[in-house]
């Protein structure tokens, strides 16, 4: 009897505590909360009944680094916890909120992971699921499903499921191909020491990562600062940006497969959203309930190009946040060429028998500024409002930078740009026989060397190579012939003015001859008149008879 109590009573138990899950399972799903959240430790402490939109309202008052710059346009008001708008080739920082502050970044991670691929990887390439990259990701997160370990896929078609559907899985296995492909081993610790060298390497000083897909962990996390690093160089190649920018995309998962996998994007600012954004370059959502919205992207209009990273944002305004911080910097600012305006470092040569093929003489500078080079300003400043300074660089043989030029505005970097020497090559000569030929030297590879070495070894008619600077030779003819020129001058003068006695009696005659001559024109002038003055005389007497 007391064995059938026992029994009853524990299915009683067994079953009060399944209509309790049950409970607290349909709570959850009613409440919009995901099952990890709930499993995780600490995380109902830490999220239950949060207020997030009174959370970004208060967030709205936190100060705004970049408005304490003088003479700088005030930034706008945004919801975003931390947020950054950043030039993408100076890296000029055009609004800062926290830019520093530690975040987890979610998915934006992606981000890093596909540049990575891109940069050591070929689209060709094909990746292998292990087991440890599609197990090791929670299966009621971001996925792109139906791999099995062993599967492969394109590199090319696992950076599209990373970038518009942020495929989690499919991130981790990129990850490990790419730290396989650089002699590491294949795993996801590996592929994270990449990810943190690049990021050091771009001069971030705020990041630790520990995935390849932006899944939480209390040590994966980076700096709105940070990743607008990696997003300078990441929205820079063209095949990013357009894979970061594409609403939908199918491919075939597996070769037998009859039908094609569809993936789409929950990107809002792409086309045909409710927040399209017509100069957006590219773009990447994240999402964690500890992270809440993070979003990276990039626009261009007229020549500038942006990037605006913001972090724990609410939707649908990190769409809303990102256009009006892009708008922000299009209308503030401007691009300054730095060649057009700078005067201080350029140092030209002479302009000496310059002509359309420069045959005589060469018109680059010796010493120029790297071209295509700018400085971002306020568009209430001008060129003259900034302060240079300059710092010498190592000088290299395979390199003919001698200093960078640094620019600031209002103690705000805005710019730099390299000094860099014009080294020309000058043409060699062989003269034989009053012909001048021109030598070009030949080019040596290192297969090429020891032939080389032997035809050197070998006795050959000798062969004198002279190097002319041709505008040092046609300096020296002109100066020639000005000297020559004036020797011949002085000699004339001397003949014409000598005042030895020979040349004083020379000079007598010359004179004597030139009064005679005067003497004889002024008596041909007196017998001309006095025979006019007989002639008129003569008719005087004749009209009066």
């Amino acid at each position: 009897m007391k064995n059938r109590k026992l029994k009853g009573i524990n299915r009683t138990k067994r079953m009060i505590n399944r209509l309790i899950a049950g409970v607290v399972l349909v709570s959850i799903l009613i409440s919009g909360r995901t099952l990890t959240d709930a499993l995780l430790p600490g995380s109902v402490t830490v999220h239950a009944d949060t207020d997030y939109l009174e959370q970004m309202e208060q967030q709205k008052l936190l100060p705004v680094q970049s408005d304490t710059i003088a003479n700088w346009p005030k930034g706008p008001v945004i919801g975003a916890r931390s947020a950054i708008l950043m030039e993408m080739n100076t890296h000029t920082i055009l609004y800062a909120k926290n830019i520093h502050e530690k975040c987890y970044p979610a998915s934006t991670t992606k981000i890093l992971t596909c540049l990575l691929a891109m940069q050591n990887c070929t689209l060709d390439e094909t990746i292998t699921f292990s087991h440890d990259s599609i197990y090791d990701v929670p299966v009621d997160g971001s996925r792109l499903g139906g791999v099995d370990t062993g599967d492969t896929m394109s590199m090319e078609q696992a950076l599209y499921c990373v970038l518009v559907q942020s495929a989690n899985e499919v991130a981790s296995a990129v990850g490990e191909h790419v730290a396989e492909k650089l002699g590491r081993e294949k795993s996801a610790a590996a592929f994270c020491d990449l990810m943190n060298e690049k990021v050091a390497s771009l001069g971030g000083t705020d990041s630790h990562f520990t995935n390849s897909n932006g899944l939480f962990d209390e040590n994966h996390y980076t700096s709105a600062y940070d990743l607008a690093l990696v997003g300078c160089e990441f929205f820079a190649n063209e095949i990013l940006c357009k894979m970061s920018s594409t609403n939908s995309y199918h491919f075939r998962l597996k070769p037998d497969d009859e039908e094609d996998v569809w993936i789409a994007s929950k990107n809002q600012l792409y086309k045909g959203k409710p927040y399209e954004y017509q100069y957006l370059l590219g773009s990447k959502t994240g999402y964690v309930s500890q992270s809440r919205q993070t979003l990276v992207s990039a626009a261009e209009k007229n020549g500038m190009k942006l990037v605006c990273v913001v972090f724990m944002d609410e939707t649908p305004y990190q769409f809303e946040d990102t256009i009006t911080l892009f708008q922000y910097g299009f209308e503030n600012f401007q691009k300054v060429s730095i060649k057009d305006h700078e005067t201080k470092y350029n140092i030209d040569t002479m302009d000496f028998f310059d002509t359309e093929n420069d045959l005589f003489g060469d018109s680059t500078p010796l010493i120029s500024i790297e071209n295509d080079t700018y400085v971002i300003l306020p568009n209430t400043a001008e060129f003259s409002d900034t302060v240079s300074t300059l710092t010498y660089a190592e000088q290299s043989p395979d390199s003919n930078v001698i200093a960078t030029i640094n620019y600031t505005y209002s103690d705000m970097p805005v710019g730099a740009c390299d000094l860099v020497f014009y080294k020309s090559s000058v043409p060699a000569f062989h003269f034989s026989s009053g012909e001048a030929t021109h030598v070009t030297p030949p080019e040596i590879s290192d297969g090429e060397m020891s032939t080389s070495a032997q035809t050197q070894a070998e006795p050959t008619e000798e062969v004198n190579i002279i190097y002319i600077d041709v505008k040092k030779v046609m300096v020296g003819v002109i100066i020639a012939a000005v000297v020559i020129i004036l020797i011949l001058s002085v000699i004339s003068v001397i003949n014409n003015y000598s005042f030895s006695p020979r040349g004083q009696s020379s000079r007598r005659r010359r004179s004597r001859r030139r009064e005679i001559q005067a003497a004889r024109r002024q008596a041909r002038r007196n017998a001309r008149w006095h025979n006019q003055s007989r002639r008129q005389g003569i008719r005087i007497r004749k009209g009066r008879r």
